[in-house]
């Protein structure tokens, strides 16, 4: 049986059957890679807090049934706790992870995209006003490493559109935080 170790952040996760969850890790080792974390869905998993959305771990999995790689093991290395609790900087991570979910093949190494993304998510709680043009940086800076977008050449548009065009999907995070506050205010009347 093939055992791959790696270290990554946990961008995407989906419940699986009754007591799994799919999850999408961007590793430093593998690029993009989809695990099943079996049983982390039960009241007594103890691994299920690990594996929490933008979170850096280290673990191991091996190929399962129809080369799909299960998890063994895994041990937090950082939950970026500093800024899980602001609905705001949470929907950066939204927006970064889907990005960098949406654009990166599986299975294909970015030591780039891996160290971009984990320089952003410990700088999102130092983040003031201008955590659009942060954010608006990480994108355009996904591009240019994936070979999307020329690096000597600017850019001025949108680039939720860009990436839009890219994927050829539509890009939901970055419009999480306007869905919510509307439904906050609709409640509050």
């Amino acid at each position: 049986m093939k055992k791959i170790k790696f270290t990554g952040v946990v961008i995407n996760r989906q419940n699986h059957s009754e007591a799994d969850r799919i999850i999408t890790v961007y590793t430093q080792e593998l690029g993009k890679i989809r695990l099943k974390a079996a049983g982390v869905r039960k009241i007594t998993s103890r691994r299920a807090g690990t594996i929490e959305l933008f979170n850096l771990v280290k673990g191991a999995a091996v190929v399962g049934r129809n080369q799909f790689y299960v998890l063994t093991e895994v041990e937090l290395l950082h939950s970026f706790s500093e800024w899980k609790h602001q609905l705001g900087r949470i929907n950066l991570g939204f927006q970064i992870s889907e990005a960098v979910d949406s654009l990166t093949p599986e299975g294909e190494p970015f030591p780039e995209v891996f160290q971009l993304l984990t320089e952003y998510l410990n700088s999102i709680s130092e983040f003031g006003r201008d955590w659009q043009a942060e954010t608006s940086a990480f994108l355009l800076r996904l591009l240019v490493i994936l070979g999307y977008w020329p690096e000597d050449k600017p850019f001025s548009g949108d680039i939720y559109g860009l990436i839009e065009s890219v994927t050829n999907r539509r890009f939901n995070s970055s419009r999480l935080l306007q869905k919510i506050s509307g439904l906050t205010n609709k409640t509050s009347d």
